[in-house]
């Protein structure tokens, strides 16, 4: 069941779970979701894309993003959040480098303990999750998560960014995959990609399915399933980087 506005795009529709709203502290390029104690873990939110450069609303403020924030400072969890610059093709690599600035600026900051930094991938943003995955170590992350993330593209080259399946599979850091019942047939494929050749190499992989869900599920979906999902998935940070 959807309680979309109709004048407003999927994106900008309002956040499923009901919350109290965080305001956050800008600090260079990110927007930092602060916890009443700190220095607390810290979960940097990379969006999807391409997002045009016209688009009058910027990730940082969509209320998906604003509603993680506040949600994963409300559980103790420093919540940054920040862009990229993937608009086509071939800005991929420039965003992976503001990806990886926004990365170690985060890990910096005064309030984050920087053992205990995980990165949550949404969407088209999981393409980068397959250069994390290959070199945690360097990432400096204990855990990694993708909440609908196209962790592969049969588009895009590998050379440029290559799929997370691979590399999950080798990988024993945390992650968590975030999977709606009915999401884009080239994601699903990835996912399936991923969790089969980890399962074949008895690698753990956390999921959280949201039965009936879809695309961009926490402000299409106004399900009991949506909410439990957001739930689930703060739950499991708290647990992971505790």
């Amino acid at each position: 069941m959807s309680s979309a506005t109709p004048e407003l795009p999927p994106y900008l529709q309002r956040f499923v779970l009901a919350h109290e709203i965080v305001e956050p502290e800008h600090s260079g390029v990110l927007d930092l979701y602060l916890p009443a104690s700190t220095p607390a873990p810290a979960v940097l939110m990379v969006h999807g894309g391409p997002v045009p450069r016209d688009r009058e609303v910027r990730p940082p403020d969509w209320p998906a993003y604003r509603g993680y924030g506040a949600l994963l400072a409300q559980a103790g969890i420093v919540g940054g959040m920040f862009e990229h610059g993937f608009v086509d093709e071939k800005t991929l690599g420039t965003a992976q480098e503001n990806i990886c600035d926004a990365a170690a600026a985060l890990r910096a900051h005064p309030p984050v303990d920087p053992d205990r930094f995980g990165m949550w991938f949404f969407s088209a943003g999981g393409l980068f999750m397959g250069s994390v995955l290959a070199e945690p170590s360097a990432w400096g992350v204990a855990a990694v998560a993708g909440t609908y993330a196209a962790v592969g593209h049969p588009d895009v080259d590998d050379l440029v960014l290559p799929p997370a399946s691979v590399p999950a599979e080798f990988s024993d850091i945390p992650l968590l995959l975030v999977l709606p019942e009915y999401d884009f047939d080239w994601i699903v494929a990835a996912s399936t990609e991923l969790l089969d050749r980890c399962a074949a190499e008895h690698r753990a992989v956390d999921v959280i399915e949201v039965p009936g869900g879809h695309h961009g599920f926490e402000t299409v979906d106004d399900t009991d399933e949506a909410r439990d999902a957001v739930r689930r998935s703060i739950a499991w940070w708290v647990e992971t980087l505790r």
